[in-house]
């Protein structure tokens, strides 16, 4: 496996000025932010009864992505490596909004779950909350008009599973 290194500016602490609610007992343990060339990049640890999740976020001017929600920050940052080596290496899912994907609004820290679209011409990953089970997330894979039922799993079970999927795929693909 190659060596790969983050090519974006280290991360440095972008924690809101003023206090703010998080929802389901949740507790914040940092934000931090990093640029590249192409991107902008936050990363989110928070923090549900013993759990630590650790999300990773993209955006520039056209839209806002969520490129995984894992267990440490090391895991993180080896996707963020993945990303600014190539965009294209990591299935990153589109959010409905542009902008910044971690904010403070009313009080309130607002950020993206691991959930949203990730497109590549006919071939498509759809992450979203389950019906039964909305802290579960169902996985599908799309070709063309073929969906195939990739499972539910927590956020970063999914996480998880969609990567390996993809590579699996991404490795077998002989035009790549």
């Amino acid at each position: 496996m190659r060596n790969l290194t983050i090519q974006a500016t280290d991360w440095v602490s972008c924690l809101p000025d003023e206090s703010c609610e998080l929802p389901n007992q949740e507790r914040l343990l940092t934000l931090e932010c990093a640029r590249s060339e192409q991107f902008h990049y936050q990363r989110l640890a928070l923090s549900r009864g013993a759990e630590v999740s650790w999300y990773l976020y993209a955006w520039n001017e056209d839209a806002s992505w969520v490129l995984g929600v894992f267990d440490t920050a090391g895991q993180a940052d080896f996707f963020l490596a993945l990303h600014t080596d190539n965009p294209l290496k990591v299935p990153a899912l589109e959010l409905s909004r542009s902008g910044p994907p971690v904010t403070v609004a009313d009080g309130k820290l607002v950020y993206a779950d691991y959930a949203g679209v990730y497109r590549v011409g006919f071939k498509s990953y759809r992450v979203e909350p389950d019906s039964l089970e909305p802290e579960l997330r169902s996985m599908h894979y799309v070709e063309g008009y073929n969906s195939q039922f990739l499972g539910v799993a927590s956020e970063k079970e999914a996480c998880l599973a969609i990567y390996s999927h993809f590579d699996a795929r991404l490795r077998g693909c002989k035009m790549c």
